[in-house]
């Protein structure tokens, strides 16, 4: 089976708890094939450069990981750009100087730079904050310069820590409308399977919108563990891809110098598939 992870963190992350090394070793232990380093760009008023990023140290440490694990483990350079259509400037300047594998882009902030994770949820305002988290959304796939959205459905993971259910489907018109931009862009969504390890109990987003996101003529789909910890590497990943393909996916997505590849799934196993579609 060629099983991969497109979201992970080492300790360049502010979050961060484990070095690129500790990952990739685990990585192979796990049994995967490559992983893609998605360190945050978590761009916020008064910190829009997120000088706490330093590309030049990332690039040296995953030249350094290509060379130790060599034949061992495919390792793409990624990042994970934090609402960069809300600070524009350093977000592309970033992705446009540096040779990534592969852009996430991800709403985490609203455009006052409060985290979604930072508020306290309740029965009253939980419709609120699922509709302000689609407008951040919306934005970001209309901005358009990255690969695929990370973790759709995020406020599932925050609400559920306060014993709420957020169901983005129940506004269907306003998630409909994002994967269609995205699908017109050719742009993505990842299965992040955070979800499994935390109160949500489900992927980001879950089965519902994935397959929702199928129906619409959604094709290009990633599964990344969203790990912290080496510990957390490729946590989930089958359990994603079974999702995926139960939605009605035959094929899932990886990606070389931002350029998509696809991936066939069979009951049985995954089998690389050089262009297919």
């Amino acid at each position: 089976m060629y099983l991969f992870d497109y979201h992970t963190h080492t300790l360049n992350s502010l979050d961060g708890h484990d070095d690129i090394f500790a990952l990739c070793e685990n990585a192979i232990a796990q049994g995967l094939r490559e992983i893609t380093i998605t360190d945050h760009f978590e761009s916020s008023l008064g910190n829009d450069q997120y000088l706490r990023y330093n590309a030049k140290e990332t690039f040296s440490q995953i030249s350094e990981a290509r060379q130790k694990f060599e034949g061992k483990l495919i390792i793409k350079a990624g990042v994970e750009l934090g609402q960069p259509h809300l600070f524009p400037e350093y977000s592309l300047k970033l992705i446009e100087n540096h040779p990534y594998d592969y852009v996430l882009g991800s709403a985490h902030r609203m455009p006052d730079s409060v985290d979604f994770g930072e508020v306290e949820y309740t029965a009253e305002n939980l419709s609120s904050y699922c509709l302000k988290y689609l407008d951040v959304v919306k934005g970001l796939a209309q901005w358009n310069h990255f690969d695929c959205v990370g973790h759709f459905d995020l406020v599932k993971r925050y609400a559920a820590n306060y014993q709420l259910k957020a169901q983005l489907l129940d506004y269907k018109e306003r998630v409909a409308e994002i994967l269609k931009i995205l699908i017109q862009n050719g742009k993505g969504i990842e299965v992040n399977t955070s979800g499994l390890r935390q109160s949500s109990g489900e992927c980001l987003p879950d089965f519902d919108i994935i397959r929702f996101y199928r129906q619409l003529g959604g094709e290009i789909i990633t599964v990344g563990s969203d790990a912290h910890w080496a510990s957390d590497i490729a946590k989930g990943i089958e359990d994603a891809i079974e999702i995926i393909h139960n939605a009605g996916f035959r094929y899932l997505t990886i990606y070389t110098n931002r350029k998509p590849r696809m991936v066939k799934i069979s009951n049985q196993a995954v089998i690389l598939s050089i262009g297919a579609k």
